[in-house]
């Protein structure tokens, strides 16, 4: 008998078991495999791919310090076989985990009998105590015709071993643009077409044109509002007449949550019925089930079902913690430059009733910056009475790093005089954030 099994070992899971682990729980893990999606086919891949691709662009820019040289020729099998090693070595240190701290791991397809009872294969496993972090799947909206196309989603994309000449990537969320940034400067002609007004709608508006404006620079062809009528084998045709030709077709529409490994516990799910719904201490409505990461909704990233994981074995240890804070959870486009941003963008604030004050710095004037020709800014978010801080959004080389700072300080419960009174290295990136809160006071330097 196990005091917890946890059904599926992405980052959710596989953070949950070694934390109740280290709270002194025997836990067992049940899976068809390690890592889920982002070491699998999300995060780790799409990094690993980012780095040829800036690589790329690094290359044809060096003509402007002064050197001469060129891409002669790319090989993507080899790039895959990089991103192999790399998820494999990421998936032998989670066994290795497991090992160290007395974990049990089935690997295979778990069946939940009861909320006691998971069966793997020939192996009945018993708990006290369950905990579902089962992740979710790519969701593919059923154009006519795209059952007769040899597609791609992002559960395969990254087993191509050549590159195609013209890639058409239906969607223009956030996976779609990372996307968008791997294959062009490896030479692929890239068209984005998608149904909404706009790509990138849940970003910050600035964020979104800097991003837009360095696709087009790369030869992205961006096509919004397009309604697509049908999907031949070698083009999308659109209700408007425009017809987007591909050699492969890469459908980024969502993502949608399996549910059905947890339907025989019968669980409430949340008001549209997606998600289960749990508590504050990922408690679902049964008192010895819990979930976690895509299964219970949110941003569905790595970094928060991590989060989620360590908070619910906590609390199952008797342990237990406040739950994630939403606002405080960074979010991130691996583009170039980057974009990073966290809590209320300025309208949400205005909504929730604050009295908003918007400050920032662009990158223009950053020192460091200037030496290797980026674009970007620092934008806070805060509200003008007590300067607290609502928000950031970083654009730049290295935003996602740099937006660390300042959800520390929030986290700190500083404000914006904080950030201003903090001494940075010069020249830096992060330099920045100095600058943006001097703007909100009065004191910038730059302006």
């Amino acid at each position: 008998m196990y005091d917890l099994i946890v059904v599926g070992a992405g980052p959710g899971g596989y953070t949950a078991a070694i934390r109740a682990a280290e709270l002194g729980l025997k836990v067992g893990v049940v899976s068809d495999d390690i890592g889920g999606t982002c070491i699998n086919n999300g995060c780790i891949p799409t990094t690993a791919y980012l780095e040829a691709s800036r690589l790329a662009s690094k290359i044809g820019q060096a003509s402007e310090l002064g050197i001469t040289t060129r891409v002669e020729k790319f090989d993507l099998q080899v790039l895959k076989e990089r991103k192999d090693q790399i998820s494999m070595q990421l998936q032998m240190g989670v066994r290795s985990l497991f090992k160290s701290h007395h974990i049990d791991f089935i690997e295979g397809h778990g069946i939940i009998k009861d909320s006691q009872t998971v069966l793997a294969g020939e192996k009945k496993l018993k708990g006290k105590k369950m905990l579902l972090a089962t992740g979710s799947r790519p969701k593919v909206v059923p154009f006519k015709g795209l059952d007769q196309v040899d597609y791609l989603t992002t559960e395969d994309v990254f087993s191509l071993t050549e590159l195609p000449d013209k890639l058409t990537i239906i969607g223009g969320d956030i996976f779609a643009v990372d996307m968008a940034f791997v294959f062009a400067p490896l030479g692929v002609k890239v068209t984005m077409v998608d149904g909404a007004p706009d790509i990138l709608g849940t970003e910050d508006p600035d964020a979104r044109e800097v991003v837009k404006n360095e696709l087009q620079n790369m030869g992205v062809e961006i096509h919004s509002g397009v309604k697509i009528s049908e999907i031949k084998t070698d083009r999308v045709l659109s209700d408007q007449g425009e017809s987007f030709e591909f050699d492969k077709l890469l459908v980024v529409t969502g993502r949608q949550v399996d549910l059905t490994v947890a339907e025989p516990l019968d669980l409430k799910l949340d008001e549209k019925k997606r998600h289960i719904k749990v508590d504050r201490h990922y408690q679902t409505s049964l008192e010895n089930v819990y979930a976690v990461g895509d299964l219970i909704g949110g941003y569905m990233l790595a970094g928060e079902a991590m989060a989620e994981g360590m908070k619910a074995a906590a609390a199952i240890a008797d342990h237990p913690e406040p739950p994630v804070d939403r606002n405080l959870l960074p979010l991130f486009l691996h583009t170039e430059p980057e974009v990073a941003h966290f809590g209320y963008s300025e309208k949400k604030a205005a909504e929730e009733g604050y009295d908003v004050q918007t400050s920032l710095s662009s990158l223009a004037a950053n020192g460091r910056n200037l030496t290797s020709g980026g674009q970007g800014f620092v934008k806070i978010i805060s509200e003008k009475k007590y300067h607290q801080i609502l928000g950031a959004v970083v654009v730049g080389p290295d935003a996602i790093e740099t937006l660390h700072t300042i959800i520390a300080v929030v986290q700190c419960e500083g404000t914006v005089d904080e950030l201003s009174d903090t001494l940075f290295a010069h020249p830096t990136y992060s330099e920045a954030i100095n600058d943006a809160a001097r703007v909100f006071l009065g004191k910038s330097t730059n302006k």
